[in-house]
């Protein structure tokens, strides 16, 4: 069965996320300044075609993003309770 982060979100399904992150992934951070005036830092996890991008802002929130599909993890689903899981508490904007 091919990874889709959109039928993952779409079905809640953090069994099936859970199994997909915990595969073998090529890890890098990076601090980061762009143009547009975004700071921070990203961590960037690359597997296959796969991607996933942490990225820590400057006030401390961190935001993930899985194959270009932004995850809210402030939501009150199976997903963002186990993304948040991951994060210290201050990185997942519960303080």
């Amino acid at each position: 069965m091919m990874f889709s982060i959109s039928d993952i979100i779409e079905r809640d399904a953090v069994r099936d996320l859970e199994t997909f992150m915990r595969q073998g992934w090529q890890i890098c951070t990076t601090p980061s300044l762009w143009a547009s005036g975004w700071a921070g830092s990203m961590l960037i996890m690359r597997r296959d075609a796969h991607e996933i991008r942490v990225w820590r802002r400057p006030d401390g929130i961190a935001e993930v993003e899985i194959d270009d599909v932004l995850i809210d993890t402030k939501a009150n689903t199976r997903i963002a309770r186990y993304l948040r899981s991951l994060m210290p508490a201050e990185a997942a904007g519960m303080e």
